[in-house]
């Protein structure tokens, strides 16, 4: 008997399909969360096509319509394509080599989906069987079981589960992406194997300019709703037109993940500690088309998102302008956001300040509400309540000293802050203000000794960041408050004033 009759006997697969008809129960689910992208990927694309929000609500009948709707999508035109970016040439299972698809049928597509699904029903874990090392429940299953099991040609190879048949999986010289991979492949059961195959219609897929498939964008999420909600665009367009999910056009991966977390309808407490990474790949057969870029969103950072959604969407609509070398009007906002990098993003994810783009320098205006600035500060940051309190009473009485100046005078003074690059023209900006403070007649000092040395040490322990910090949000406090005053200023007479640091003169 060869390979393929042992493995017809043992699932019996010549009598009707071996889906299970009692469907899950709620004590031994089929499929389960498994904290691994792709194959929650594939559950999430289940559990949207059939309605369903938990894997154990899915029943036999949900299982066969999603391989119904599968196994005609993936002959589409577009989803061969696509397959060949996720899979690779030699996946029997989709039959994405060409030479296989020219003999590709919904029939076939869809027999080996039922047959894997059958395989994912009886694959229970076996004594001394090696588990599954993605779901550590089940018993793996062979590169040689499968193909006999779908009958494919190629049944000698490979031996184990590769990158053919679940992404980024290397083997031989091709790279491996994951920690259980090993050089001929890695131990994975048919359960999560089947929900692999779904991983095409719960991506987004970026395209070139010239329409290429440019990467394809696995958004994983926790809680699990939030998943849900972050893919669910896929599968309706999959549902309603047929098409691949082309991410609205978006051409910067982070981009488009950040306008989907600010669609977001959480209130904060919904959101909890709630976590998003993005995985954005390729898993080609040529070379250089191996490759996976991990995007992770700090829950602070989402939260921040939330929060300015809700309180000040317009402030963040201007700080996100900011992040462009060239701050686009209306009509190209959309054309950059799809296509440029933000520097705004970038810093958001790499865990560097934004406060500079909080305030327009150039027009010396605040871009946000001081309560979006707050939250940043508490959230983001980690900035103390007291310690941001303490710096709005300085900023105030900033404002207080240099409001009684003429415009001109104003914009030297506030021209003197906005240039300190080096912390001794910081301190000579304190210094002056308070020798003008004496020269206005106004009573109390701006800053006691021990005040004037908190507010250049005590913020963070890289004394170059700490008193950026607080420079940026004393220039958020005066433009929030002097704007008006500050524009009325002449240019003529600003080039030529001097600006005076504590023991030098510069002139400007």
């Amino acid at each position: 008997m060869g390979l393929d009759g042992e493995y017809m006997d043992k699932f019996n697969l010549e009598a009707k399909y071996l889906i299970n008809p009692e469907g899950q129960t709620e004590d031994n689910p089929i499929f389960e969360w498994t904290g691994h992208p792709f194959t929650d990927a594939g559950l999430s694309a289940l559990l949207l096509l059939s309605g369903k929000s938990r894997p154990e609500e899915l029943a036999e009948k949900d299982v066969e319509i999603a391989v119904e709707f599968a196994s005609k999508l993936y002959l589409m035109e577009g989803w061969s394509t696509l397959l060949a970016r996720i899979y690779r040439n030699n996946n029997p299972i989709l039959m994405v080599n060409p030479s296989m698809r020219k003999s590709a049928t919904q029939e076939k597509l869809k027999e080996s989906l039922r047959i894997l699904f059958n395989l994912a029903q009886q694959n229970l874990q076996e004594p001394r069987s090696p588990t599954c090392q993605i779901c550590g429940k089940r018993r793996i299953v062979s590169g040689l079981e499968l193909r006999a099991a779908i009958h494919s040609k190629e049944k000698d190879r490979p031996k184990e589960i590769t990158g053919d048949v679940f992404p980024l999986l290397g083997t031989g010289d091709l790279r491996n992406y994951f920690p259980h991979g090993q050089e001929s492949g890695a131990d994975v059961c048919a359960c999560c194997l089947f929900l692999a195959q779904f991983i095409p219609i719960g991506s987004y897929v970026l395209h070139s300019e010239r329409g290429k498939i440019k990467g394809i964008l696995v958004i994983h999420a926790h809680p699990h709703e939030l998943q849900l909600d972050l893919v669910s665009e896929i599968i309706s367009k999959a549902k309603t037109s047929f098409l691949v999910n082309n991410a609205r056009g978006f051409r910067q991966p982070v981009n488009f993940l950040f306008k989907k977390l600010q669609e977001l309808s959480l209130t904060l407490e919904q959101l909890g500690n709630a976590t998003v990474t993005a995985y954005y790949f390729l898993n080609g057969n040529r070379t250089g088309e191996q490759w996976v870029e991990v995007i992770r969103i700090p829950n602070p950072v989402l939260r921040f998102l939330t929060h300015a959604k809700r309180e000040d969407y317009n402030g963040w609509k201007n700080i996100v302008r900011m992040g462009w070398r060239e701050k686009p009007n209306n009509e190209k906002l959309e054309e950059y956001e799809k296509n440029r990098a933000n520097d705004v993003y970038s810093r958001l994810l790499e865990g560097r300040s934004i406060l500079a783009y909080f305030v327009d320098i150039s027009e010396r205006v605040v871009n946000a509400k001081w309560n979006l600035l707050k939250f940043y500060c508490s959230e983001v940051l980690g900035l103390e309540k007291e310690a941001l309190d303490f710096i709005r009473r300085v900023g105030d009485r900033i404002v207080e000293t240099l409001e009684k100046l003429e415009d001109n005078k104003l914009r030297q003074r506030v021209r003197e802050l906005e240039r300190a690059e080096k912390l001794y023209q910081f301190e000579a900006f304190f210094v002056n203000t308070e020798k003008l403070r004496q020269s206005l007649g106004i009573p109390e000092p701006l800053m006691t000794f021990d005040e004037f040395a908190r507010i250049l040490t005590s913020y963070g322990e890289d004394i170059n960041v700490s008193w950026k910090t607080v420079k940026h949000l004393l220039l958020f406090r005066i433009y929030e408050n002097l704007h008006d005053k500050l524009m009325k200023g002449g240019e003529e007479a600003e080039e030529r004033g001097e600006i005076e640091f504590f023991g030098i003169e510069e002139v400007i």
